[in-house]
């Protein structure tokens, strides 16, 4: 299949895999997910059928003398928003690894070796998607926290982003990643080619009397190399979930702060997913028309494009109305830091509204190419990779 990235088109939502592919064996990085029952309505073609794309993609390994089954090495939820973690319930299995049976198979239920989470799992949910995706998450820290055996099986796994000063994690910074650091260990495998720089959340995020989900977004960089002894990076994806701008203000101040924009080059993208679905929220407060002028710091990030570098807005289709998400005016301040408006790329009319298809991009020694249309499920070959950082990470 090659190193590439899918960003599904879930209207307002976010759902994107990465796939890596290093010495013959591939690593799924899912983040967040938005999968709606009406996708799987073969009578909408204008619905997407994401789950089905999931299954036809995905490895398939056997657990527990059942063959087949669906799984992802990675799961990284940004925040429990519903249009982060729709349908997580339905099409994820949760509980015990070693009571997978047949039903869960017959079911669809993709298995998730690792769980990527903010502590900000530890609070109130808000929607049932998240209630769930909670339960299933203190399942596992309580494994780890008892120091259970089976912390380390594949479907047990966990990786804390961030701190929280609502629940005491202390006993599990093995298993923690703060912002600084990169990750280099996937799933138990160390690789050479990709690296993941974590952004936010900023324990500062975390502490607030009333924190905003949007803000402590879990933020991070995809860093992909074409040969492990490459020194420069050949594709540099930024992932951003809701974060507004305060969020990315403090980003691009403690980045500067510790040098990461020059020895990691942690703020470069050659792909930004706007953060929340193209909303005016990356740039100021809302509504616009009272807060009419980008922060600066807004501004000064979307500078540290590279050459070629694309913005891909998952979102319904942007119109110029005063919809917020996506908001037109948003729209206008990222075509004009791009090289072509071509460059700005919506999920909803890819490639066309009427029947939208996943936004691939193929990653190659010169950076990304966004793929051609291709059906449900279908592989693309192409060779890519990643790199290093901050405060070098062996566990994942």
């Amino acid at each position: 299949m090659g190193n590439q990235i899918k960003n599904y088109p879930v209207d307002n939502g976010d759902q994107s895999l990465i796939t890596i592919e290093e010495n013959g064996i591939t690593t799924n990085i899912m983040v967040d997910c938005n999968i709606r029952d009406s996708s799987m309505d073969d009578s909408d073609p204008s619905q997407y059928d994401v789950k089905k794309d999931l299954l036809n993609t995905l490895k398939r390994r056997k657990v527990n003398d059942i063959d087949g089954v669906p799984y992802t090495d990675i799961f990284i939820l940004t925040h429990g928003d519903d249009d982060h973690i729709h349908g997580f319930e339905k099409n994820f299995y949760q509980g015990d690894p070693k009571a997978y049976k047949q039903k869960h198979k017959d079911q669809g239920e993709i298995l998730i070796d690792v769980l990527w989470f903010s502590p900000m799992v530890m609070g109130t949910a808000t929607n049932d998607d998240e209630r769930c995706f909670n339960r299933e998450a203190k399942r596992r820290i309580k494994l780890h926290k008892d120091k259970d055996a089976a912390k380390d099986l594949p479907g047990n796994r966990i990786v804390i982003i961030g701190y929280d000063a609502n629940e005491k994690l202390d006993d599990l910074d093995l298993v923690r990643r703060v912002p600084g650091d990169v990750v280099s260990r996937f799933n138990e495998r160390d690789l050479q080619t990709f690296s993941i720089f974590i952004h936010s959340p900023y324990q500062q995020h975390l502490t607030d009397d009333e924190v905003d989900k949007n803000r402590v977004s879990v933020v991070f960089q995809a860093r992909f190399k074409a040969r492990a002894t490459d020194t420069n990076f050949s594709t540099l994806a930024m992932f951003g979930g809701d974060a507004d701008h305060k969020a990315w203000a403090t980003i691009l101040e403690k980045t500067k702060k510790y040098k990461n924009d020059v020895n990691q080059r942690a703020l470069d993208w050659d792909i930004l997913i706007a953060p929340h679905h193209c909303s005016w929220t990356f740039f100021n407060e809302c509504p616009q028309d009272k807060n009419p002028d980008p922060a600066p710091t807004s501004i000064e990030f979307l500078g540290y494009r590279r050459k070629g570098g694309k913005v891909v807005a998952s979102s319904k289709l942007i119109e110029n109305n005063d919809d917020n998400p996506p908001h037109y005016k948003a729209k206008e301040q990222y075509l004009d830091k791009l090289d072509k408006d071509s460059d700005f790329l919506n999920t909803a009319n890819h490639p066309n509204s009427s029947k939208p298809e996943p936004i691939i991009f193929v990653i190659t020694e010169n950076g990304p190419s966004k793929a051609p249309k291709v059906s449900s499920g279908s592989s693309i070959t192409a060779a890519g990779g990643a790199g290093a950082a901050g405060r070098s990470i062996t566990q994942g």
